[in-house]
């Protein structure tokens, strides 16, 4: 019996039992900074790791890519274009900490990773582990907004992009909802708090409110989201560019912010691609 695991076998218990990012190709850690920043502003380079990145600038290590080989690719039941990995630390976060911190600590950044990494492998084409809930509901695109907007003003802009909406039953929270049969089943506008109930309960993943303007106030920011039928993960791209698109063109309507199930800004509407796996 081996003492010791081989590389091998380290890695594919990396890959089948960690936390992990797994994508097609490098994009290079440029341009997976630049990701990162669109799920927390302040995600820097690590200081003495040439590759590695604080994704959340604080503790949270992505590590550069680490190439998958085919044999192990096909051991750990990874799709054939697989080709290498991102693995996570948080370093520094347990020191001087009790057992017990160190271990809600680990399942703090676990938690987190679930949507950091989610929405990296979103914009890469990737795969991640672990899931959050929200991949297995319906798809959805938020937008956060400093402008109050209308019924007639929601359904003008929205209806551009899917002209079989329609105006649901008037709310006594004010919320306006649209309703239509195509790829986007569903845009509520929720008004600013406190005239509807608190938007603490629809926000995309843990912080996502950090990519907006700093001087918005919970108070003051209204809420849009934008709902397929279909669920998150695996939904159909087109369905998916179509939530993304309406997203996006209420953002700029508005001027607000379109951001994902995960927390990340969107940028362009195949961000809300996610690939089931």
């Amino acid at each position: 019996m081996a003492l010791f695991r081989s590389r091998d076998d380290t890695m594919l218990v990396s890959l089948t039992k960690g936390v992990r990012l797994t994508l097609p190709a490098d994009p290079g850690p440029g341009r997976m900074l630049d990701a990162c920043r669109q799920y927390r502003p302040e995600a820097k380079p690590h200081r003495k790791n040439p590759g590695t990145i604080y994704a959340d600038g604080d503790h949270f290590c992505l590590h550069p890519a680490t190439a998958i080989g085919p044999e192990i690719a096909n051991r750990a039941g990874l799709p054939a274009d697989i080709t290498c990995a991102f693995f996570t630390d948080w370093d520094g976060a347990e020191w001087g900490k009790s057992q017990r911190d160190r271990r809600q600590i680990d399942r703090d950044y676990i938690d987190r990773s679930k949507y950091l990494l989610g929405g990296l492998a979103a914009r890469f084409s990737g795969l991640w582990y672990p899931h959050p809930d929200e991949v297995t509901q319906p798809l959805r695109a938020y937008v956060f907004t400093v402008r109050e907007v209308d019924a007639a003003g929601l359904l003008g802009v929205a209806s551009r992009y899917a002209p079989a909406l329609a105006l649901g039953d008037p709310r006594s929270d004010n919320v306006i909802t649209l309703l239509g049969g195509g790829g986007v089943a569903q845009v509520r506008y929720w008004p600013p708090l406190p005239a509807a109930l608190p938007k603490s309960a629809l926000a995309a993943g843990p912080g996502a409110p950090e990519v907006l303007d700093p001087s918005w106030t919970f108070e003051d920011t209204a809420l849009i989201t934008v709902d397929a039928k279909q669920p998150a993960e695996g939904a159909d791209p087109e369905v998916a560019r179509a939530v993304g698109a309406m997203g996006l063109g209420l953002a700029a309507e508005t001027g607000g912010v379109c951001v994902d199930i995960f927390g990340f800004r969107v940028r362009d509407p195949a961000d809300l691609i996610i690939r089931a796996g």
